[in-house]
């Protein structure tokens, strides 16, 4: 699960690369999710992005619990899944970003 861990960590890292780069370049009005736009104008830059670590470190954490150690209550095909979905998240992120820097 440690690698699965890392994966997620550097897609979702790339995103939010990605994301300060396209925001400095072309400005907030670019961003398509109505939440981050509205985040981004009202809060800021730094605000979004300790949103997007603290987000980060639950999915982590969730990760975490559902695969479990030996001997107790785990769900290793779940914790699977919700790696694969936020790993995917992270580069579909990246990628659009990188597309609209372009």
């Amino acid at each position: 699960m440690g690698i699965a861990i890392v994966a997620v960590t550097a897609a979702q890292l790339l995103d939010l690369a990605t994301f300060t780069r396209m925001v400095s370049v072309h400005g907030p009005k670019v961003e398509a999710n109505p939440l981050v736009a509205f985040l981004l104008t009202d809060m800021g830059l730094p605000f979004v992005a300790v949103a997007k670590i603290a987000a980060l470190s639950v999915i982590v954490a969730v990760i975490v619990v559902l695969a479990g150690r030996e001997g107790r209550d785990h769900h290793p095909r779940v914790a699977t899944t919700v790696a694969s979905v936020a790993t995917v998240a992270g580069i579909i992120g990246g990628l659009t970003n990188a597309i609209v820097i372009v």
